[in-house]
């Protein structure tokens, strides 16, 4: 979580500089008025027009209701004008227009001295951040309650061996301790959830700590589910229990933990009200990007790579509409969530914008807890998106289009860097006779424990993906062929020794590896097929190895 005190500084800071420019802000649309008024020219109405949208926008984000309030009405006021004089060649301007518009211009114009209320930028009631810190061996922190301790320690064995930390508790109480001390990602919890006493303990895990409860349940019938609900259960499994679809719920929530590593893209002409909502999602620990001219946008979405944008919807030169469309025009963005922030009380331009491929329409000024939830929750189902489009079915790892084109990123990269770049093609040892000894769907269990363990035990800046049937692929940039091999070799070590279980047989499995790396392969069709003739030697010679191509 990013650092909210010195954050609220900086809101804070934002929020007096507002207050300081607002006296020249005022006094600038009081100057138009006072032309307008004589005037009635329609560039003085848009004018006018398009400082009051700013001010009603803005005011209010640092504190200032009153201000948005009434430079809302004189817009209002204004547009009506605009909308009646739209079949004529001058404005019409009604009778009583300079005196209902001159009481609102000086009601706003008593704002000059106005304070801000700042209790608007207080840090959102939020539960408690998680304590542990990650360490190579503390990649998701799992607390299980299981009574049944040939349950509680083959979870713990299975969980263990895919990188989750464990704590095992007799005592539903003394896992709440556990939690006040260090809060896990996860609490699994076994059939005492039903009893008076643990339902008012895992109330009160709920009520101060932001995890995921799974419930571990002797029978799956309605009432029982429809109770654990109640209770505050998230994820609900029944025994015998199936260990792979546990972890794979795991993997899901581990991916989800990572959405305050997100990035969104701003585009607002006003910085101000730009800087209010990067801070703000900042607090959040989401990376944000401010762009205030609307021609910068698509070079920032190119290089910066948002997973969500916020748009204005009036901007000078090009307006927040037009914008949307060119972004959905291309294929790669198509699919991007975008969300219109906007003074806009017109009810058919904010259907324009839904119309033109926008997820949400929000109206200025936000409530920064509302737009923050609608934030991570747009990330989460892009990503989900993303996954359908680009990663495997069955492994969740990147599918075979998607990994040859993470390749030819890196291929580029390397060659701009002159860095090292190492491509790993791994193939699972013998898996036809997996299949037709134990079953396809035993088989399935292997490809997914493979694709987990090699994911797991690489870094953050690798690359995994499912090649096709029992092959895989690994690229690891900035290291060569050779320190590649150590790397995958541990893994191949560690992989070797686990156990799979048909019924009451045990069995282990290997995988073969060929490597080759960008020093003496300059395309991705050179480093494929170097990886591949280095995987058919690696079968050749007896399998359960790994290769490096030669030069």
């Amino acid at each position: 979580m990013a650092d909210t005190k010195s954050i609220q500084k900086k809101l804070q800071a934002l929020t007096y500089k507002f207050a300081d420019s607002l006296p020249s802000k005022l006094d600038a649309i009081e100057s138009i008025w006072k032309q307008l008024r004589v005037s009635h020219h329609l560039d003085d109405i848009n004018n006018l027009v398009f400082y009051c949208h700013r001010l009603a926008g803005s005011g209010a984000s640092f504190g200032f209701k009153s201000v948005s309030d009434y430079s809302r009405s004189i817009e209002n006021e204004l547009k009506d004008i605009l909308y009646k004089s739209k079949e004529a060649d001058s404005p019409i301007w009604p009778e009583d227009a300079n005196s209902k518009i001159a009481a609102l211009i000086d009601q706003l114009m008593s704002q000059k001295a106005a304070q801000p209320d700042v209790a608007f930028q207080q840090q959102p009631v939020q539960k408690p951040s998680k304590k542990h810190t990650v360490t190579e061996d503390d990649h998701f922190l799992v607390y299980i309650h299981e009574k049944n301790r040939l349950i509680a320690d083959e979870l713990t064995t299975k969980l263990k061996t895919y990188n989750y930390s464990v704590r095992n508790f007799s005592q539903l109480q003394e896992l709440l301790d556990a939690c006040n001390d260090v809060t896990p990602d996860v609490v699994v919890i076994d059939n005492t959830i039903f009893n008076a006493q643990a339902k008012l303990l895992i109330a009160e895990l709920k009520n101060k700590f932001d995890f995921s409860i799974i419930h571990l349940a002797n029978s799956g019938n309605f009432n029982d589910r429809l109770e654990a609900v109640r209770v505050g259960v998230d994820y609900y499994f029944t025994k015998p229990l199936d260990y792979s679809s546990i972890i794979d719920t795991l993997d899901k929530l581990a991916d989800q933990d990572t959405v305050t590593s997100s990035k969104v893209l701003i585009a607002d002409d006003s910085e101000s009200t730009s800087q209010f909502y990067a801070l703000s999602l900042k607090r959040e620990g989401i990376e944000t990007k401010v762009v205030t001219d609307p021609f910068r946008v698509m070079d920032e979405v190119i290089e910066f790579k948002p997973e969500l944008i916020l748009l204005d919807l009036n901007m000078p030169k090009c307006s927040g509409l037009e914008l949307a469309a060119v972004i959905r025009q291309q294929e790669n963005y198509i699919s991007i969530p975008i969300i219109f922030l906007s003074g806009e009380m017109d009810k058919q331009k904010q259907i324009e914008t839904l119309e033109m491929g926008a997820d949400e329409f929000l109206n200025k000024p936000v409530n920064i807890n509302h737009l923050i939830a609608i934030v991570k929750n747009k990330i989460i189902r892009y990503r989900l998106l993303s996954a359908y489009m680009h990663n495997d079915s069955l492994t969740g790892l990147l599918n075979h289009t998607s990994i040859l084109s993470v390749l030819d990123t890196e291929i580029s990269r390397a060659d701009r860097e002159q860095a090292n770049l190492s491509y790993a093609m791994i193939d699972i040892d013998f898996f036809k006779s997996i299949n037709d000894s134990y079953g396809h769907h035993m088989g399935d269990m292997v490809i997914k424990s493979i694709s987990r363990f090699i994911k797991q035990n690489l870094r953050v800046t690798d690359s995994v993906g499912r090649y096709g049937g029992e092959e895989f692929v690994a690229i690891l940039p900035g290291i060569d062929a050779t320190v590649a091999a150590h790397v995958i070799q541990k893994i191949l070590d560690k992989f070797s020794k686990l156990d799979f279980v048909h019924y009451n047989h045990k069995f282990n499995v290997t995988f073969s590896c060929g490597i080759a790396d960008y020093d003496s392969n300059h395309s991705s069709n050179e480093m494929i097929d170097a990886a591949d003739k280095a995987l058919y030697i690696a079968k050749k010679e007896g399998r359960n190895c790994i290769r490096v191509a030669t030069s």
